[in-house]
């Protein structure tokens, strides 16, 4: 006789939220073990059409994540849903100023899209500099980059700018008391500390065969190694930015996004020694208000 495996009914639904150039295939990866181990239904912007998240319909005023049980990931932006009250939310968040450096190169030259890699305008962008394209992408100029290429550009009507993009974050979900923040940087430096923490929010009877299981498949992947500004996995040493970008660029990324580097402990001195943030979020000054 054959039985079909059931789908398992989770307690809470389990929503992860990222941003684009902070690791986020490696936690598709990871999600869909966690879930295929434990037979949660996955929805995400990265599977079969049938479990995709549609973000149109969702910007339009679906509520699809409520109307649906499992887990939901990784979503590289905000998106509104009620579900957000009773769900178990995880916030997976790297340095604005290493995302958007990142974005850089994946915008002229790894990402696919509707024109090849380092032709057209794409070609224009790189022979402009990285040193514009970031201070585009975190303002107002934002939207004059055409095509996606990893920048999720095809909703910017609706998340913004990068800037705009952790602010929002701050506002809907930073503080919330059922969701957890965790970095990109704890990723890459103690894969084992940033898995343990991400599966919490599951509350999986057997955490650690799923431990287990998601370590001995991804944890190498996470490791430094050379970089290649033509592979997805370009470069994932944190504090890329100081090597690729003018003082005075710098300069202006710290006070754009001042506020949020310090609650997220970006802008601590421990953060240079350890290469991990530790979070200050109840520190006065933090982008709570905005």
């Amino acid at each position: 006789m054959l039985f079909r495996i059931k789908s398992k009914k989770l307690e809470k639904n389990v929503i992860v939220f990222t941003t684009h150039k902070a690791g986020s295939m490696l936690l598709h990866r990871v999600l869909q073990d966690v879930c295929e181990k434990n037979n949660i239904p996955y929805y995400s912007p990265n599977q079969e059409p049938d479990k995709q998240l549609p973000f149109d319909r969702i910007f339009n005023g679906e509520d699809f994540i409520a109307e649906r049980t499992g887990c939901f990931g990784p979503l590289r932006f905000f998106v509104p849903s009620t579900a957000l009250e009773s769900a178990n939310i995880i916030l997976h968040l790297r340095d604005p100023r290493d995302v958007l450096t990142s974005m850089f190169f994946s915008y002229c030259f790894m990402h696919p899209g509707e024109i090849e890699a380092n032709t057209g305008y794409r070609k224009e962008v790189a022979e402009a500099g990285i040193d514009k394209f970031v201070l585009d992408m975190s303002d107002e100029n934002f939207t004059r980059y055409r095509g996606e290429y990893g920048t999720g550009s095809r909703y910017s009507r609706y998340i913004g700018n990068i800037r705009d993009r952790y602010i929002t974050y701050f506002r809907e979900i930073i503080r919330k008391p059922n969701a957890v923040l965790i970095s990109y940087e704890e990723m890459v430096v103690n894969f084992g500390s940033w898995l343990r923490k991400f599966l919490a929010a599951f509350e999986l009877a057997d955490a650690d065969e799923t431990y287990r299981r998601v370590a001995s498949r991804h944890a190498k992947t996470v490791k430094p190694s050379g970089e290649d500004i033509w592979s997805h996995k370009r470069k994932v040493t944190p504090g890329d930015y100081k090597e690729k970008l003018r003082p005075e660029t710098i300069s202006e990324l710290n006070r754009r996004f001042s506020e949020v580097l310090g609650a997220l402990g970006y802008s601590d001195p421990q953060y240079e020694i350890r290469q991990m943030p530790a979070p200050q979020l109840a520190t006065s000054g933090s982008p709570s208000a905005i």
